[in-house]
């Protein structure tokens, strides 16, 4: 599996990957009811490719789009930043959201970023795992309008090596 940076074309990897992603794994990723499918919005959004505000690394293995991870931040220069990932079906529960999150880490310390937000229903369990695998302890959430927020310092978390940031990196999943 090759996890590398979002490049020109990736949105119709993610539109392809929908064959893969029930409506309840969409449902989790952006907190509401999907009807089975992407928003077309979050479509226009990422379609215009990476950005000061936005940015993601992606998880492909035959041309297939397995995941990604994200950030967003507004505005573009703010030291803070959304993180948000998206595993299809067929790779949760594989160690691959962590890995993509991991891969993330030094484009967003080269992009300014110094500290990492997290929206997670409290049903999640396997997204508040990764936030607590990812914070390196408790981060210890508050609770609002239905949702977990977890804040924690960029710093606090474990990098995987690669040749040089940005660059792609093959990576054994579970």
């Amino acid at each position: 599996m090759l996890i590398r940076p979002w490049c020109d074309g990736d949105q119709g990897l993610v539109v392809a990957a929908q064959r893969n992603l029930s409506a309840a794994t969409i449902d989790r990723r952006f907190l509401v009811g999907s009807g089975g499918r992407l928003p077309v919005a979050y479509l226009r959004h990422i379609a215009a490719g990476a950005r000061p505000e936005w940015d993601a690394q992606v998880a492909v293995d035959g041309g297939v789009l397995c995941g990604w991870a994200e950030y967003g931040r507004v505005p573009a220069r703010d030291p803070a930043a959304d993180v948000a990932v998206l595993v299809a079906d067929p790779w949760q529960r594989t160690g691959l959201a962590s890995a993509l999150v991991r891969a993330l880490v030094q484009r967003m310390i080269a992009a300014g970023i110094r500290a990492i937000h997290a929206d997670v229903a409290g049903s999640n369990a396997a997204a508040r795992g990764l936030v607590r695998a990812l914070a390196g302890s408790d981060p210890g959430p508050t609770y609002a309008d239905g949702l977990l927020h977890f804040a924690f310092d960029l710093a606090a978390v474990p990098q995987d090596p690669a040749p040089l940031a940005g660059q792609p990196v093959l990576t054994r999943v579970r």
